[in-house]
């Protein structure tokens, strides 16, 4: 049980480093100008409405690379088949989405397609890797 709690815990850390890494691709490619007032929303939400489509593409890629690598690690570190663990931590990284897409603006494409990929990619990266799984690692 331990085994399977850590899995879920180190393939969301996992999550979150590439979506991380992708956040300081896009700062770098797209950087947010030094006088924006993060507390003024509609200044904010002019910086987002005016950021290109590979700034969005960028994000949706992470998303994705993330969810897959989550999943992946669950099922390396859990040594289980059972799909419960990828679900889990894809309803929490579908939750962490959904909390980002209520704190900053996003286009309505990107709502859509970015809340469509967590659980599905995470299933993914469990999916991919093949266990030989022997009697003691059933339990």
């Amino acid at each position: 049980m331990v085994r399977k709690i850590i899995s879920v815990v180190l393939g969301l850390a996992s999550a979150v480093l590439i979506f991380l890494i992708a956040e300081k691709l896009n700062a770098s490619m797209h950087p947010f100008p030094k006088t924006l007032d993060f507390s003024n929303s509609k200044a904010v939400k002019e910086f987002f409405d005016s950021q290109p489509f590979l700034f969005w593409l960028i994000v949706l890629l992470a998303w994705a690379i993330g969810s897959f690598i989550c999943g992946l690690v669950i099922k390396i570190v859990g040594k289980s088949n059972n799909k419960v663990l990828a679900y889990v931590a894809g309803g929490i990284l579908t939750l962490s989405g959904i909390a980002n897409i209520f704190s900053l603006p996003h286009p309505t494409w990107f709502i859509v397609v970015g809340l469509l990929i967590f659980v599905p990619f995470v299933l993914a990266g469990h999916r991919v890797f093949k266990l030989k799984m022997t009697e003691n690692d059933q339990q």
